[in-house]
């Protein structure tokens, strides 16, 4: 059997692909549960993430392959296909994973009771710190990230989208009491985001460091600008 390595668009937030026709056989794959078939299907889903990851932290997406994952397993590639489709959906859920993670850091602060502008200052950072310290120390696992927004998967235009989401939550809250719209928020959110993109995209960040830009100091002049454009938004 070939790798299935065409591209997939199969939404990576869809945790019961499996059951839409095709059903793994519980006993072929050695599970004895009393567990639902949902919450079975969840199981190996969650198991087949967690190997995939693995190597793919250890050796890259382009060397992971589902013979490798199915061998760590103890399960033959046509098992793993009952789950994901094609090789490239389980680098969709990876990628998701690593999205997630990302996503944690801007949830926290966007969720903070702190002043507009400050939890907008505290984002920025935080977000550039995280895909620095990934292309640093985690270097497989940035490369898949590259990869998707580079070929632009469906889990990055899933990923922008909530990223964007809690940019605008800071000017939700600070605006309800001036009757602006949600909208206005929300075009707030996409131009802000448009404003630092190069400091919170990981190829574009790559870019600036692989240059030798000063990118702390010109992410600081960045989040001042941005500020200074909302002086007039009520903290």
């Amino acid at each position: 059997m070939q790798e299935k390595d065409s591209g997939s668009t199969s939404n990576v937030r869809d945790a019961d692909w499996a059951s839409r026709g095709h059903k793994p056989d519980a006993q072929a794959l050695g599970v004895y549960s009393a567990d639902s078939d949902g919450a079975v299907l969840a199981q190996w889903r969650k198991r087949i993430l967690d190997v995939a990851e693995e190597q793919i932290r250890r050796v890259g997406h382009r060397k992971t392959t589902v013979a490798d994952i199915a061998f760590d397993l103890g399960i033959s590639r046509a098992n793993v296909y009952r789950f994901f489709p094609t090789r490239a959906a389980i680098n969709q859920g990876v990628c998701a994973r690593i999205a997630n993670r990302i996503l944690d850091v801007a949830r926290e602060i966007s969720q903070g009771a702190v002043p507009a502008t400050i939890r907008l200052a505290e984002m920025f950072a935080a977000l550039h710190r995280h895909i620095q310290l990934q292309l640093a120390e985690e270097r497989h696992a940035h490369e898949l990230f590259v990869a998707a927004t580079d070929g632009k998967w469906e889990v990055v235009k899933w990923y922008f989208d909530e990223r964007r989401g809690y940019l605008k939550r800071p000017f939700v809250r600070a605006w309800r009491p001036g009757g602006l719209k949600s909208d206005d928020a929300g075009n707030a959110a996409g131009c802000i985001m448009a404003a630092i993109i190069s400091f919170v995209h990981p190829g574009l960040v790559e870019q600036r460091i692989g240059g030798g830009e000063d990118v702390e100091d010109e992410l600081e002049a960045e989040t001042r600008f941005v500020l200074q454009a909302l002086g007039n938004a009520p903290d």
